[in-house]
Parts: C-alpha cells; structure tokens; sequence
C-alpha cells in the first residue's frame, strides 16, 4: 500500500529534509512501495487528486531540496478541521463543512490506498492529522491505516521530543538579528523591545534572549515577567551599573495576552521614568520598538536541523515498514517519533496532542538560568 506524505501547519526549516529523509529511507529499503505527496498541506487531501498530488514519486524530486527554507510540498491552515465551539452562531454551517472535509479526505486516502500518512508539522497539525485517522477508521473499518507524526515547528512546543525542526535555524536567525540590532542601540544608548514568534510558548525568545544576551526577558508563561514596574527597575539597576543600552526580548504571545499594547506601553513607562532620564544624563532614554516576525523562519536550514530532519525521518520510515523503532517494542496505532538527544523514540500520537504544548515554567533550568544571566533589580555588579 501507499505511503503519504505532507507538511502542515506553519513552514519550518528542514521540513524538506525531513520529508526526503523519509523518501530515501523507504524506497532504499522497499523499491516497490508508492511514495504519494499531498501537496498545500490538509487541503492537498481534499482537493481533486490529480491537481494535488504527486503519485509514484520518483528520486529526482527530492533532489536538491534539503537546502531549501520552507516546504517544497506548501502548507496551510485548514479552519474546517477545528471542531466549532459550542456557543458559535454559526456553529450548524461550520460542522457541515468540519464533516465534509473529514469526509473528502478519508475517501481521498482510501482510493489512493494510503495505508500510513506522515505529518510534518506541529502540535495543530497533530490535531487535525488524529481526527482524519479516526475517521478513516470509522468509515473504513478494514482497511489499515495510521498517521505518523513528525515535529516541524519553530515554537519547539511538542511534548515528547527535546526539540522539533526548523527550531534550531530560526533561534539562529533571531540571535543573529539580535547581534545586528546590538550594534545600533550601543552606538546611542538605547533601548531595544524586540519581538519574537511565540504565540503560547516562548522557548523561541528564552533560548534567543541568553544566547544574544538580552538584558530582560518576557515569555507567555510567566505572567511576573510581563510586569512594566519590574522590567524598569531592571533597567534602573543597570544604568546605575553603566550599562550603555539595553535589549529586551519577548515573545509575541506576551502582547497578546495584553491586548496587543504592551510594548507600546512599557515604551512610554522606559522614556518617562525620571530615574533613568537622570542616569542617562538628564534627558530620556530613547526606546525603539522592532519585530523579527516571519523572517526567522526564513533561510537554509541549519546543519542541526538538517541532521534532525534525517533522524527522525529515517525513524518514521522504520515504524513504517517495521511497525517499531530498531530494537524498540512493536507500536500500534498512530505515532509521533520525537528525539531524546541523539536518539529517536516513538510516542503515541494521543498523548503527544493531549500534552502538548510544551511550555516554558518557572522552573525549567533554561529559565532559572535566564534569570541568572539577565539583569535583576538587585544586580550586585
């Protein structure tokens, strides 16, 4: 039977990797089996067959691919696979149409005989991926099918795997805007409020903030690290201790929880505290406000993110054709194969969805060693 391919979700580097990785693993092993890519994500699956899919892939098209940014195979989000809320006034429209996609798409696969279908993708996209198995299932209650879950997102929020593709290039992306914007706000004594993806999660801005030494952080999770009064006292303490500038990184999430005005609004409590006019030499501290966005999802893919994209590509092959990982216990069901450090492990794809996100706390090592890199009110040097 078929193996089915497709990236979900918001683009990520080394997603190509990681679906070459899968290509090669397989046809090295079993010549004979069909390789069938769904291409523009979900919607590949519910669109007509023979204008988003590519049947019997062959070698040369995956070629060349492993350093290309985004996804050759495109994504997108799909509204008609999240489940309505109860109180939407539309709510009788929107489970039709919720319905007819899961519909389309189990029909799709099944006469496509996709037997297995991997998802490249993130915590949304596993979502999605488990209510299409589930259908399948129900529909087409004899004939085998399961989704395979491979992580590919920036915000690095699955449960169950240390880190997902695409993490390591746009961390390295942000602490090299980071690095850039550092020799502007040196040269005039300024204030940078830089913006970094990271709408629930914010590993993305913890790990670039104390790689690019940021002076403050502020992530989703932690609401104390929101609080304007603290962040000035942070600064305070610094220009006292003659810092020249300052760069405080904070997820785009935090922003949101506050009605989109927070930066603005920290901006105007920096410029007008009277402590920091003083120590500055009596005249404000000018404060600039920038966002890094979507560019830190673009570029090659990191050497790292490549490497991932292989591991974890090669393992999905093997649960493919071995129904387990090399020496691991044989899986059933839908899986998602993550990674502990160097190594691969498979988790079921129901408790990857029900644990993920994977959120930053106030005790996880990262953060406690954020807060001893970064200035404190009581910075003793």
């Amino acid at each position: 039977m078929s193996v089915g391919i497709l990236t979900s979700g918001g683009d990520a580097p080394g997603m190509n990797a990681g679906v070459r990785a899968v290509f090669r693993s397989i046809k090295m092993r079993e010549p004979s089996r069909e390789i069938v890519f769904f291409r523009g994500g979900f919607r590949g699956l519910a669109r007509k067959l023979d204008s988003s899919t590519d049947r019997n892939v062959q070698r040369q098209e995956t070629r060349g691919i492993i350093h290309r940014g985004g996804t050759f195979l495109g994504t997108g989000r799909v509204p008609e696979l999240k489940v309505p809320a109860a109180d939407a006034p539309d709510r009788v429209a929107q489970l039709a149409a919720h319905e007819a996609f899961l519909r389309v798409a189990a029909v799709n696969l099944y006469q496509m005989d996709v037997s297995d279908l991997v998802v490249v993708g993130g915590d949304g996209s596993f979502r999605g991926a488990r209510l299409i198995a589930r259908h399948f299932r129900e529909t087409f209650p004899d004939r085998p099918f399961r989704v395979i879950g491979i992580p590919g997102t920036i915000d690095n929020d699955i449960w169950g795997s240390d880190y997902s593709i695409g993490f390591d290039t746009a961390l390295n992306n942000v602490v090299d805007a980071i690095r850039k914007i550092r020799d502007t706000v040196e040269s005039h004594k300024r204030v940078i409020i830089l913006e970094v993806m990271g709408n629930t999660s914010g590993w993305l801005a913890l790990q670039s903030a104390i790689a690019g030494g940021a002076s403050v952080l502020a992530i989703p999770e932690v609401a104390a690290s929101h609080d304007h009064e603290n962040i000035v006292r942070r600064l305070i303490r610094g220009a006292e201790r003659d810092y020249r500038y300052f760069i405080i990184v904070y997820a785009e999430g935090v922003a949101k929880q506050h009605g989109n005005g927070w930066a603005q609004g920290l901006r105007r409590r920096i410029e007008a505290d009277p402590s920091l006019r003083r120590l500055h030499g009596g005249v404000p501290m000018e404060v600039r406000l920038n966002s890094i966005g979507h560019l830190a999802r673009g570029g090659s893919p990191s050497a790292l993110d490549n490497t991932l994209a292989g591991l974890l590509g090669t393992a999905a092959s093997d649960v493919i054709l071995h129904g387990q990982l090399p020496g691991g216990p044989a899986l059933a069901g839908d899986v998602m194969v993550g990674c502990e450090g160097p190594r691969a492990v498979a988790l079921a794809l129901d408790e990857v969805v029900e644990r993920s996100p994977r959120l930053v706390t106030e005790d996880s090592p990262l953060f406690r060693i954020a807060q001893n890199l970064m200035l404190s009110a009581e910075q003793p040097f």
